[in-house]
């Protein structure tokens, strides 16, 4: 029995959409969040545009992560209210109020500035995640809450080997006033 069980996680983690690679571009399989905790996805498009610079995330002063074209992190958050701010020249920021086990997503953009590029950060779905390949960003740019690949790949298969579904569950928050 534990033979077929094996077998099966096997046959399952194969047939999935392919893990998290800061080399290759591919489509994403995220894990739920870790129990009593939230997450935020946070990507952004390749593209020339602003492909000089990194789109860097924060959060009460302090950096998450840096996002170059056609990249992607999972920042695992407390519930609760959170201010993200992205910063060049210019300044955006989005607010959003977690809940224990959402998965919420945020797309990052540079558009023209007069001496650099203006980041902005909005709510996104999931499917403007899940509907394009994407490369991880480098551990080198990763903050402490950051998942690295190692971690989502073990969370995935602790997910599939426990019965609790291994894709994360988006419940749509409304940006807070």
């Amino acid at each position: 029995m534990k033979a077929l069980a094996a077998l099966a996680l096997a046959v399952s983690l194969c047939a999935s959409p392919a893990l998290a690679s800061p080399e290759k571009a591919e489509l994403i399989t995220l894990p739920n969040p870790p129990a009593g905790k939230a997450q935020m996805v946070f990507f952004r498009a390749g593209g020339f545009a602003g492909s000089a610079i990194s789109c860097a995330v924060s959060e009460a002063g302090e950096k998450i992560s840096s996002l170059p074209p056609a990249r992607f992190f999972v920042a695992v958050v407390e519930p609760g209210r959170h201010t993200f701010r992205v910063s060049s020249e210019a300044k955006d920021e989005i607010f959003v109020d977690l809940k224990p086990g959402q998965t919420q997503y945020a797309k990052c953009s540079i558009a023209m500035g007069i001496m650099a590029g203006r980041p902005k950060l909005e709510i996104a779905e999931e499917a403007q995640f899940t509907s394009k390949p994407w490369k991880s960003v480098t551990p080198d740019r990763m903050a402490a809450n950051v998942l690295t690949d190692e971690q989502i790949k073990a969370a995935l298969a602790a997910q599939a080997g426990n019965g609790t579904g291994s894709v994360a569950t988006t419940t749509a928050a409304a940006p807070a006033s």
